[in-house]
């Protein structure tokens, strides 16, 4: 199932929308498992985002993180 710009997991979802209020890039690319990547294009950092993680909010997390770290780039 494809989605519109939107996780199908609430948690991640949540994390994402967060990423972009950051300034981050959300590239919404469907492939195998991987629903798409975020991207710090100041430093060129990627992120991959799975569409079906184990656990939801460790993955959520580790968006947060990632946003903290390149939170000087962007």
């Amino acid at each position: 199932m494809i989605s519109s710009g939107r996780h199908p997991k609430k948690a991640i979802a949540e994390a994402i929308k967060h990423a972009r209020e950051q300034g981050l890039i959300v590239i919404e690319r469907h492939g195998g498992h991987r629903w798409g990547v975020i991207v710090c294009m100041r430093c060129k950092g990627r992120f991959s985002v799975w569409c079906t993680p184990r656990v939801p909010e460790n993955d959520a997390a580790k968006i947060h993180r990632f946003c903290a770290r390149h939170r000087e780039c962007s």
